[in-house]
């Protein structure tokens, strides 16, 4: 989740626009009156138009950084269009939202991308305008808005477009409508005329020619807008057939479930009868419902056992409700997916574990474990609900930054697209709604209607504000970021170029000391226990790395303070300690860069000074500070081959950070197996360090040795969420164990 920055450039550029703001404000409630003529308006757009195409090809083009404010909120119009009254653009009042109204409008421009969707448009007195949209209002109009186009806004807002100067502009997906030019809405003098004749004379066959045309161009809405127009013509049982079957197939293309079911389910016997029943099928897999979409394609191979999709489309329904029903999944082929496709958008379905969701105390909802776990059990493996992606190769400060006004807040990354993948999927699909807008938003006031005119309402602002507070950050594998913090203990932060929506994962509450783990693996989310957990126990998860400098941690923007031990203890330390900590674990890493003896005795020392900072017992609060410090010694003393400190830096390093072991034989301890009696915080390094130990203990007490690595191969699990590529990844470092198993024979349950 740790997506949001604050950079001197940012913050600039945020001061630069609340000073524009302000200035517009003083013209509040005055009536617009438009500084360039239509004429120049247009000129003025071609040159918008030319700029944004030559930029990205452009020598600057590598410096070019996507910048969008979120508007002031506002809530989207839920009033009736049969209640609102028309104007015209000479009636608008600058910085006003004309609640009540509404505005017609034709564009005299194609819409271009700039921040958003930008269209010159006019009115019937041939005033002209710039109109902005979101860019999922033109995925729900065959992707795009050419010259000519008829668009009703409801309760226009007139307002300051940064790099347009003023206009309308619309946030809302459920403020705009795009208007058929056979609507009786649209002026006469607008109205062009349909081939062959008046459409007002057209009967349903003509309405059902017209939409499967429309399908064959790709032109989905507009075929779908003619055959509900068709169906409002009387039409025979035969064209009724037809024109739901074609509408049905125009709603699947464009990925509008709902609305294709409800019309697949309605149509009458007819030609298009099992075809339209495949398509239900696939409809059903779309929306995950995999148990109702494999009971579809069981009665089409009834039907005709030599079908060979409807067979090749049951075989893949099951597959997805093995994965459903009984967590069977290949994790192999779902890396090398990941790995292979951009974006990592994986075809699996979403297990549901142990695990439920419940009212918490004083957290709002949590998600409890309904019997106990062990370290690395399987949790939940969960299918973004939306996701969205940058290129890898992308430089992060190159990406997009999006700016909240209100909050002060910038953000980098995907997260607008994923915004607008979210508004896109709901307008589209409106039975999914609940499933985002039941996620924790701080407050935020829904509307109070679900629907206007037959038409879904979605607040944009109020996804927003969801996907800021459920949303995480996420590598494309956590196995791809995993292998460079494997080669340095030190845990540099990862590179989250993806973010995304995991709606069951997201009511798991923070905890420092955290119990659970969340790995990758494309848009699939896998969430592991990372201790031994009782039945009834609700499940934590980090929401920002604790800081091993001990920094107070800022939950201000989730709304609570964290009062686990650590964050009690830093906020009880005196910040002369917290600086001293800083500072002796920048000489500890110093001393350790220098390849001497000297050296390596002067970071022991900073060490056990660093050690005399923590006065509390360790069992009441963690040394989360000593890990990296007593990590690279131990590896230090891993390259000398001084495998017995090495091992002793590492469970040192261990205990710091909350585990408690048993049997290590290093500590005088010479009995019993190697045991973790209590795991700690586990993160990706953590391999590292097992294997350390494992080399530590191979020549002394070789079955300890095999204990070790199973531990690693545990912890890989939880923080990778597979093990299938365990030996892949820290091949070389095992090499050694291998090459003295091989030497010494086999060890007691340890396959060499």
């Amino acid at each position: 989740m740790d997506r949001f920055f604050h950079d001197p450039e940012s913050e600039k550029l945020l001061r630069e626009h609340n000073q524009a703001l302000e200035a517009a404000e003083a013209l509040k409630g005055k009536q617009f009156k438009p500084a360039l003529t239509r004429d120049e308006l247009l000129r003025k757009f071609i040159f918008w138009q030319k700029r944004s195409k030559d930029q990205p090809g452009g020598q600057d083009s590598a410096g070019m950084v996507d910048v969008s404010f979120a508007p002031p909120i506002y809530p989207p119009c839920l009033a009736s269009l049969k209640d609102l009254k028309r104007v015209m653009i000479k009636d608008l009042l600058f910085e006003t939202h004309h609640r009540g109204s509404y505005i017609l409008v034709r564009s005299i421009t194609r819409a271009e991308k700039m921040a958003a969707v930008t269209v010159i448009v006019e009115d019937e007195q041939k005033h002209a305008i710039p109109l902005r949209m979101l860019n999922e209002k033109l995925s729900c109009h065959d992707g795009f808005a050419g010259k000519g186009e008829i668009l009703l806004v409801k309760e226009p807002y007139l307002t300051l477009i940064p790099g347009v100067e003023y206009g309308i502009k619309v946030d809302h997906i459920s403020d705009i409508m795009f208007i058929p030019m056979f609507d009786n809405m649209v002026p006469s003098a607008w109205r062009e005329q349909l081939p062959e004749h008046e459409t007002s004379q057209w009967t349903a066959g003509n309405w059902l020619s017209m939409g499967i045309e429309n399908i064959n161009w790709g032109r989905f809405y507009s075929a779908t807008a003619r055959c509900s127009k068709g169906l409002e013509c009387s039409p025979t049982e035969e064209e009724r057939h037809y024109l739901l079957y074609y509408r049905g197939m125009a709603f699947f293309k464009a990925h509008e479930w709902d609305a294709c079911l409800r019309d697949l389910d309605a149509i009458p016997a007819g030609p298009k009868s099992e075809i339209a029943l495949r398509g239900k099928g696939q409809t059903l897999y779309y929306l995950q419902r995999f148990r109702e979409s494999c009971d579809v394609f069981i009665e089409l191979c009834k039907k005709d056992p030599e079908d060979v999709n409807a067979k090749n489309d049951l075989r893949e329904a099951i597959v997805r409700l093995a994965e459903q029903k009984k967590c069977l999944y290949n994790f192999k082929d779902m890396q090398e997916k990941a790995s292979k496709t951009h974006p990592p958008l994986l075809g699996h379905g979403t297990w549901i574990g142990p695990v439920t969701v419940r009212q918490t105390e004083s957290q709002g909802r949590g998600l409890f474990t309904t019997q106990a776990v062990k370290a690395g059990d399987l949790l939940l493996c969960e299918k973004a609900f939306a996701y969205a992606t940058e290129h890898p190769s992308k430089p992060k400060w190159n990406s997009s930054l999006h700016i909240n006004t209100e909050l002060w807040t910038t953000t980098r990354g995907g997260q607008l697209a994923l915004a607008s993948s979210i508004v896109e999927k709901l307008y589209k699909n409106p039975s999914l709604t609940s499933t985002i807008t039941n996620l924790y938003s701080s407050g935020f006031k829904q509307v109070s209607t679900e629907s206007v005119d037959g038409n879904p309402v979605v607040d944009t602002f109020q996804i927003a504000r969801i996907i800021s507070l459920n949303g995480f950050g996420s590598p494309t594998s956590s196995r791809g970021n995993h292998i460079p913090d494997a080669l340095d203990a030190s845990g540099s932060p990862e590179k989250l170029h993806n973010c995304g929506i995991w709606p069951n994962a997201s009511t798991i509450n923070h905890s420092c000391m955290s119990n659970a783990h969340r790995a990758f693996i494309g848009d699939m989310m896998i969430i592991r226990a990372a201790d031994d957990i009782p039945a009834d126990t609700e499940l934590t998860m980090w929401y920002m790395l604790p800081s091993p400098e001990n920094q107070p941690m800022d939950f201000r923007h989730w709304g609570f303070e964290c009062s686990c031990a650590m964050c009690a203890d830093i906020r009880a330390t005196e910040p002369r300690v917290l600086e001293m900590r800083v500072r002796q674990r920048e000489q500890i890493a110093i001393a350790l860069d220098n390849n001497s003896t000297l050296s390596h005795e002067r970071a022991e020392m900073l060490v056990e000074r660093l050690a005399e900072t923590y006065p509390r017992p360790l069992d009441q609060v963690l040394r989360l500070g000593l890990w990296e410090p007593l990590t690279l010694i131990a590896g230090v003393y891993g390259r000398r081959k001084e495998w017995e400190k090495a091992g002793k830096a590492v469970i040192r390093a261990l205990e710091g950070v909350g585990f408690v072991l048993e049997g290590s034989g290093l500590e005088g301890d010479v009995e019993g197996p190697f045991v973790v009696k209590k795991w700690g915080l586990v993160m990706d390094n953590l391999v590292v360090a097992w294997i350390i130990l494992c080399r530590s203990l191979l020549r002394v007490a070789p079955e300890r040795a095999m204990q070790v690595e199973r531990y690693a191969r545990m912890t890989y699990l939880i923080c990778v969420g597979e093990e299938g590529s365990f030996d892949a990844t820290y091949e070389m470092s095992l090499k050694e164990v291998r090459q003295f198993c091989s030497e010494e024979g086999q060890v007691e349950g340890w396959v060499v």
